[in-house]
């Protein structure tokens, strides 16, 4: 359980301070193949944006969690949160994702 909950503060900072990176101070080249796929028009500046803000949102989750988690106590309270954590994130990024790609007409 500690582990889990240090591991879920490690990445709430992790994702917090990346999304503050990309929303904020505009380092759109943290997204993998981002620059690229802005070139080639797939993606602008207001989808990086977006995931920043996500990632944001998620670490700010993410970390909340994981203090609950080390207050809790509970090992199915930690299993839970630690997957909610990364399958809703993933599964924001991912509908984020699909839904601004722009497709070639």
């Amino acid at each position: 359980m500690t582990f889990i909950g240090i591991l879920m503060l490690l990445l709430g900072l992790a994702f917090g301070s990346l999304g503050y990176l990309i929303a904020f101070r505009k380092k759109y080249a943290l997204i993998n193949h981002f620059v690229d796929d802005k070139h080639r028009g797939k993606f602008d500046d207001a989808y990086a944006r977006r995931i920043g803000l996500m990632e944001l949102c998620a670490g700010f989750v993410t970390l909340v969690l994981g203090i609950l988690v080390l207050c809790i106590r509970s090992q199915t309270f930690a299993i839970v949160s630690l997957l909610a954590a990364a399958f809703g994130t993933a599964a924001m990024l991912l509908l984020n994702m699909l839904f601004s790609a722009k497709h070639p007409k």
